[in-house]
């Protein structure tokens, strides 16, 4: 190539800004906000920390999603088998082993928060059974899978279905690469909000399905708050009302409020694809018109 050919050949930049009237602003996304959101739309006002906080608390306890879709609603109902229930228990197993790590990510990003670092820092203790290693919060999902007869060794090496494993890791890239304050809300307020009252419905339906006793059950009444336990904090409620505390008390600009809403929001959507696993390996694909659909996809 000749010394002029190069001098004739334009750089990257200005192939660039040659073609920069092409691109359309009109749809350009905003920097933060859901892929929905245009960068012309405005960031909500800034609401008082009540007003904000009930808001938040209206949108995850009226998310099916977040709280009894279809999966929940036929486990509650008794509808789902033995074989099913202990399917179940297997890949809520995966959930409840790496959720204390979604606690202790919390902790560890609120850097100078003093208050959120204690608060967190008890919740944590607490998801690890006070430092006995028998009574961590996974290990008595466990012994409800050994009372529903699965096996430790079954409960430990179970398959994850594929939307359990993406979210578990993407609610663990939740809380770790956010703001703590996000991670607050999606991993913690988003989800122990809506347990309690869930739990209690699946606890009495699993006891009057399968005859199972309190120890089984354990696990439900820790998270829903049973003053029959040695160590009773309260359950769920209290870890819920403890983040919107936080929530309440940080998240006091239009900004932080509207990162807050799009990460509980991002929460709620993975937990909507963690139920549809369950309902379409549980429920759907032991109905007998899943093999029909799937043999007449299988040929055209």
């Amino acid at each position: 190539m000749t010394l002029d050919a190069h001098q004739e050949r334009e750089t990257v930049r200005q192939v660039r800004d040659r073609h920069e009237g092409e691109l359309h602003h009109e749809l350009d996304h905003a920097p933060i906000g859901t892929p929905t959101t245009r960068l012309t739309d405005p960031v909500p006002a800034v609401l008082p920390p009540e007003q904000f906080v009930k808001e938040l608390t209206d949108e995850v306890m009226n998310s099916a999603a977040a709280n009894i879709g279809p999966f929940y609603e036929r486990l509650i109902a008794q509808q789902i088998p033995l074989e099913g229930v202990r399917e179940w228990v297997k890949q809520w197993y995966i959930d409840a082993r790496i959720f204390p790590s979604v606690i202790a990510q919390i902790c560890a990003n609120a850097t100078y928060f003093y208050d959120a670092r204690q608060f967190m820092g008890a919740n944590l203790a607490e998801e690890l059974g006070e430092f006995n290693p028998a009574r961590e919060h996974p290990v008595t999902v466990r012994k409800l899978g050994n009372a529903l007869g699965v096996s430790d060794e079954e409960m430990e090496f179970t398959e994850p279905y594929p939307e359990t494993l993406v979210y578990v890791e993407y609610r663990q890239h939740l809380v770790r690469d956010y703001h703590w304050l996000e991670g607050l809300a999606a991993g913690s307020f988003a989800i122990e909000l809506t347990i309690p009252n869930r739990f209690r419905q699946i606890a009495r339906a699993l006891s009057a399905q399968f005859d199972l006793d309190d120890e089984a059950l354990e696990v439900f009444r820790i998270h829903a708050g049973d003053e029959r336990l040695e160590h009773d904090y309260g359950g769920d409620d209290q870890h819920a009302e403890e983040a919107a505390n936080l929530l309440r008390k940080y998240a006091v600009t239009g900004d932080l409020q509207h990162r807050v809403r799009l990460a509980v929001w991002r929460s709620i959507q993975a937990r909507r694809m963690y139920q549809w696993g369950l309902y379409r390996e549980i429920v759907l694909k032991r109905h007998p018109a899943w093999e029909t659909l799937n043999s007449g996809s299988a040929g055209s």
